[in-house]
């Protein structure tokens, strides 16, 4: 057998040498205190404090080396590897803001003719002889059911909208109110107090039965939830064919529905979302000319195209409309016993959204 060409020990005590080199260097390391320029990794580098600038004072990092460290000015880069978070009075704010920014103008629009006193009383035309005070009960049940926010009434007369007054007190807005001359008070829009701002009352002078001149009310109203502003014209365009119409009233409620189309054109010159209610007797032919004459939205739905006009089926004689941007959902026409034991009318109804 061949001789090694180095002895056996010697070879061991190279690797005890190494052995202890290595150890030696693993103690140094542990005893040796940490310095102040140590590097922070790159991934959890922060290029300083987000300042919200509308939501308070910028959020302070989080500070973890013993003793701690003063807290970085808005302008300097935290040294420390944490990740600087909002502070809890910054992130609640901005949730809030999130909140409010996001947050639609959403309520609920009605239209209703509540068949005038006159038509009830003794000698009048109606089929209903129910006395108007038992009835407007029933419509104020019927609303509430409703859960509306804004409605505009046709047929309101005098001791219809006296009895509304005094059922609902101020919880509700009127305009025209009772005993006002500043509209036609046949026609009034009401809404929530607690839902709805008045901002600005005007009125619409347009022909009605015989060519009569009448001033319709109009109001600018403010969600309070949201600030936005709309919009609201109620109108009663004259009807042809009634046992109290006087006659044929069809160039008198097309001079109407002219004058709608200006008043809408007008007051949504601005941007401002302009929603339009009422019974305007008329069906398809209604439909046909507000949406040729304007981009409207339509809360029973119709369209108005190169297909031709084809108007919601079933096709209602009450409407709610409105500038385009708006949008509806939810549309219900309530003609259930509690309406029909006040009316001879139904309740229309719709979800209304501002864009």
């Amino acid at each position: 057998m061949p001789r090694p060409s180095r002895p056996v020990v010697l070879d061991v005590l190279v690797l005890v040498a190494i052995a202890a080199v290595i150890a030696g260097l693993v103690v140094l390391q542990v005893v040796r205190k940490p310095s102040d320029d140590r590097a922070t990794p790159s991934a959890q580098r922060s290029d300083g404090p987000v300042t919200h600038s509308s939501l308070g004072p910028s959020p302070t990092p989080t500070v973890t080396p013993s003793p701690p460290a003063p807290a970085p000015s808005t302008s300097a880069a935290p040294t420390t590897g944490a990740v600087p978070q909002p502070g809890a009075q910054a992130s609640q704010l901005a949730q809030s803001a999130q909140s409010v920014a996001a947050t639609p103008s959403i309520f609920r629009i009605a239209t209703f003719n509540v068949l005038g006193a006159s038509h009830t009383r003794k000698g009048g035309d109606s089929f209903i002889h129910t006395p108007y005070q038992k009835r407007m009960g029933y419509a104020v049940r019927a609303l509430t059911h409703a859960v509306v926010d804004v409605i505009g009434f046709q047929e309101f007369e005098p001791p219809q909208a006296s009895a509304f007054a005094s059922q609902m007190g101020s919880a509700w807005g009127m305009f025209p109110e009772p005993g006002s001359h500043a509209a036609d008070g046949r026609q009034t829009i009401a809404w929530r107090q607690e839902t709805m701002e008045l901002v600005q009352t005007s009125t619409l002078t347009y022909p009605y039965f015989h060519g009569q001149t009448i001033h319709t009310p109009v109001v600018k109203l403010r969600v309070r939830a949201t600030d936005d502003t709309f919009w609201v014209i109620n109108v009663h365009n004259p009807a042809t064919g009634c046992a109290v119409c006087g006659g044929n009233n069809d160039r008198w409620r097309k001079a109407a529905v002219a004058h709608e189309i200006a008043a809408i054109k007008t007051l949504g010159a601005d941007g401002t979302p302009v929603f339009l209610v009422g019974d305007m007797n008329s069906k398809g032919q209604f439909y046909c000319e507000m949406s040729a004459a304007l981009p409207l939205a339509f809360a029973a739905g119709g369209s108005n195209g190169s297909a031709g006009c084809r108007p919601p089926r079933p096709t209602p004689i009450d409407w709610i409309l409105a500038t385009r941007g708006v949008g509806f959902s939810g549309y219900l026409s309530d003609d259930s016993a509690l309406v029909d034991a006040s009316s001879d009318h139904p309740v229309n109804s719709v979800t209304a959204m501002l864009p």
